[in-house]
């Protein structure tokens, strides 16, 4: 494993030396972390379908102007605007449609001999997506030890900042209810408290949008909740 001291500036993210099946990447951040960022500088996404929240709501909004009946809210909706972006962001949180979506995903891929790779670029820090999204890629045939996390860990007021920048900028409060809420999941999964998740692969955290690159946690091993990695990682976090 590599020490939590020895930073990676260049690391290059591959699970499974850039196996071309099987592979699941969750992505955990907060809304402005910079998960597209790190994406394109770290991850080997060559060989992954990447399952974004921004095409649910483009679907979702061009549904609502088709008139489909169960979006029809949703109709003239401007997602460009702080406004916008907040009320599809809220949308999708009460019907839980990001969750559906990934279930109805991974039921079409039962019986699959070729399992693709998958990276879930998402905030995860709702309670409860990360276990129904796990469970479902079980029930369909990935294994744990294949099922990889990687935790963009960005301080508040960079993705504040940040935020103002997007095209597609959310209110504040978001912001900083997504950033709190993926940190939280992310120590969640890591110290495992988090009942019902499914996730034993390579574990990683990105630190603000690249400045830093560390793995915390190698595929099939379990971390020693009293050795020196998981104090460093409960000490970046908070939680100690």
């Amino acid at each position: 494993m590599i020490s939590f001291t020895q930073y990676l500036n260049e690391m290059y993210i591959s699970p499974k030396r850039g196996a071309k099946y099987g592979q699941v990447i969750f992505l955990v951040g907060g809304a402005g972390s910079g998960k597209s960022t790190a994406t394109r500088r770290f991850i080997n996404t060559t060989n992954y379908k990447i399952l974004n929240p921004d095409d649910l709501k483009e679907l979702i909004i061009r549904a609502g102007k088709k008139g489909v009946k169960s979006f029809k809210s949703m109709a003239n909706i401007n997602p460009n605007t702080p406004e916008g972006a907040g009320e599809v962001h809220q949308f999708m949180r009460d019907t839980k449609m990001g969750s559906k979506k990934g279930r109805t995903m991974t039921r079409g891929l039962r019986g699959n001999k070729n399992l693709p790779n998958l990276l879930f670029d998402r905030t995860f820090s709702f309670a409860g997506e990360f276990k129904n999204i796990s469970q479902g890629l079980i029930g369909v045939g990935y294994k744990p030890e294949d099922i990889h996390v990687i935790f963009i860990m960005t301080d508040v007021k960079i993705a504040l900042k940040r935020n103002k920048t997007r095209a597609r900028s959310l209110k504040p409060e978001i912001v900083k209810k997504t950033t709190e809420g993926a940190k939280q999941e992310f120590a969640n999964l890591f110290f495992k408290r988090a009942k019902g998740a499914v996730a034993n692969g390579d574990y990683f955290i990105i630190i603000n949008r690249g400045e830093k690159a560390i793995q915390v946690k190698q595929s099939g091993r379990s971390i020693d909740r009293s050795g020196n990695i998981a104090k460093k990682v409960a000490g970046l976090l908070g939680k100690r």
